[in-house]
């Protein structure tokens, strides 16, 4: 029989430690986040923490370290390194020093201010530290969007298995939530956030919490994003020029290299980062590290449906259901998806079986150019790779969460 794991519960005596000594926060006036959840651990000096590769230490007259990591409420990329504070806390229950995070290092506090026994801590816009004063962060000059926004949740090895059902259209949801949910900073600190006003909790129950949350936050922006949810790409006379493509003579259907279409690159260049991206092509694996390899786009893909691999060539639905559960997509997300291919039999009579959006690129005329059947009519017909973009481009301007 199978013994659940049961979370150390926070005690008494720490829980009313950390209630006394809880930090005030100063945020931006325009912050969207705000403290939810609080790890607290009580230390001993010298004791690692448990949430993060820190030891604490104190003056002298230490007697233990409180530690506060802090979950922010729909802040859900920053798992991988909550914001953290330790106080150290002397023999009688008085705070003696606070340090913070500070970009994944650790940052003394020595000239925060104390009222009422806590600290007074302000937090750089978009949390990646904490500062003892607002002038040190406006000398920063410290924007909320960042880098790091862009990637979405970052996997860290602490949650990394638990995180395992993060797929490449979660990262995509929370990427854009995060780009909607940014303000640009005002550097005015007048949003008071008492962290003795937020809920606490032991490490041990927040760490256990964390996963959950994050599926909780996933399901409610799968369920509330509206538009386009990602682009499946074809290759061969959409991306490539197959009259330019050079076989290995040795490996039947083997191709060594080949020219891209006119404006492809610049497609491609454009979609990454941007929506999520699949390859739902026919041909040989290696065919496409090599070609595009070669051509520098072929890890833009978040996903690719080959049908060396899936063992099926469109239009047969295998081919598009691979690419949609590749990147975590659903049977009910169909109509989000945009399919880009220059053949009507296979990339559009196929991908409209599934009621997957249609593109048809009327690149050449190396293929039938007309409707063999009502399911091989596109929803939009283009013909260059610079109105594909126009075209997605269009539908992300129109595409959101709905409240």
């Amino acid at each position: 029989m199978t013994t659940l794991h049961r979370p150390e519960e926070l005690d008494t005596a720490t829980a009313h430690l950390a209630r006394k000594l809880a930090p005030v926060l100063m945020l931006d006036s325009g912050e969207p986040f705000a403290p939810d959840t609080v790890g607290v651990t009580r230390l001993s000096v010298g004791e690692p923490s448990p949430s993060c590769p820190h030891i604490p230490t104190g003056p002298n007259g230490t007697s233990c370290v409180l530690e506060f990591a802090i979950w922010w409420a729909g802040d859900t990329p920053h798992n991988y390194d909550l914001e953290h504070i330790w106080i150290a806390v002397d023999a009688d229950g008085n705070g003696l020093s606070v340090s913070a995070s500070a970009h994944g290092g650790v940052i003394d506090l020595p000239d925060a201010e104390w009222t009422d026994g806590r600290p007074v801590i302000y937090g750089v816009p978009g949390k990646r530290m904490f500062a003892s004063t607002p002038d040190a962060i406006k000398a920063l000059r410290c924007t909320s969007a960042s880098e790091e926004d862009a990637t979405g949740i970052l996997m860290n090895g602490m949650f990394a298995a638990q995180l395992s059902f993060v797929t490449p259209y979660d990262q995509f949801l929370v990427r854009e939530d995060l780009r909607s949910l940014r303000p640009t900073p005002t550097f005015e600190f007048t949003r008071v956030a008492p962290l003795n006003e937020a809920r606490f909790v032991s490490w041990d129950e927040l760490a256990l919490e964390i996963p959950r949350i994050i599926r909780d936050q996933c399901e409610d922006l799968r369920s509330r994003r509206r538009g386009l949810k990602a682009v499946f790409l074809d290759s061969g006379d959409t991306l490539i020029n197959e009259m330019t493509e050079v076989f290995d003579p040795h490996h039947d259907g083997l191709v060594l290299s080949a020219e891209p279409i006119d404006g492809a690159l610049d497609l491609m260049e454009a979609l990454r980062g941007r929506v999520p991206t699949a390859l739902v092509a026919d041909g040989r694996v290696e065919s496409f590290r090599n070609v595009h390899g070669a051509l520098g786009f072929y890890d833009y893909f978040d996903a690719r449906a080959i049908s060396e691999t899936v063992g099926v060539t469109k239009p047969h639905p295998l081919m598009f259901i691979d690419a949609m559960r590749k990147l975590g997509l659903r049977r009910e997300d169909a109509s989000g998806i945009l399919m880009v291919g220059n053949n009507l039999h296979r990339d559009i009579r196929g991908a409209r079986r599934l009621g997957i959006g249609t593109v048809w690129l009327n690149w050449n005329d190396r293929y039938d150019r007309t409707s063999q059947d009502p399911m091989d009519k596109a929803d939009h017909e283009v013909r260059t790779p610079r109105e594909v973009l126009a075209l997605i481009e269009s539908e992300l301007a129109a595409s959101g969460f709905a409240d």
